[in-house]
C-alpha cells in the first residue's frame, strides 16, 4: 500500500497531549483511518481490538492513530517512533516568517499544507504539531505527518 501523508487542524483543549488523545478518540470513533479487509469485517470500536490485528501493526492505520503521545527532543531520534514533536521557533519562523503563527499564516500554505510543511518531517510513523494562535493564545493545533507501510 505504502505510506500516507495525513494532517488535521483542531481545536486547543489546553496542551497539545490533550488535544492529542481527543483528536485519537475522534478519528478511531468516526473510523477515519486504514482498517485492512474493511469489506470483510467492521472497524474496531476501542484502540485494543484495533491493535490486537496483526495487519495493523504490521501496516499501521496512516492516521493520527499512529501517534501515541506528544515527544521532546529530535524527531529524527529512533526513539521518536509513535509521537509529535511540536514545529521549533526556528522551523516556524523558517517556514511561516514568524514563531506565533496565525489561521491566515497557515492558509499561505494552501493548497497543501502538508506539502509545504513536509520538509519538516523526518521518519515514518513521527508526527509533528504546529500551534496556531489567535488573539495571541493557542487557539488550533495542526497534526501533520506520514506514516504505513
Amino acid at each position: 500500500m505504502g505510506a500516507s501523508g495525513w494532517d488535521y487542524l483542531v481545536p486547543f483543549h489546553g496542551s497539545a497531549a490533550e488535544t492529542l488523545a481527543r483528536l485519537r478518540a475522534d478519528v478511531l470513533a468516526a473510523g477515519d483511518y486504514y482498517w485492512p479487509d474493511s469489506r470483510d469485517r467492521p472497524k474496531p470500536l476501542t484502540e485494543d481490538e484495533l491493535w490486537a490485528d496483526e495487519a495493523v501493526r504490521e501496516s499501521m492505520t496512516h492516521s493520527i492513530l499512529d501517534i501515541f503521545e506528544v515527544g521532546t527532543g529530535d524527531p529524527a531520534e529512533r526513539k521518536a517512533f509513535g509521537r509529535t514533536f511540536e514545529v521549533t521557533d526556528a522551523e516556524c519562523e523558517r517556514m511561516l516568517g514568524t514563531t506565533r503563527p496565525t489561521a491566515d499564516d497557515l492558509a499561505r500554505l494552501e493548497p497543501d499544507p502538508l506539502e509545504a510543511l513536509d520538509p519538516l518531517l523526518t521518519n515514518r510513523g513521527v508526527g509533528r504539531h504546529l500551534i496556531i494562535h489567535a488573539d495571541g493564545e493557542p487557539d488550533q493545533i495542526f497534526f501533520f505527518g506520514c506514516s504505513g507501510d
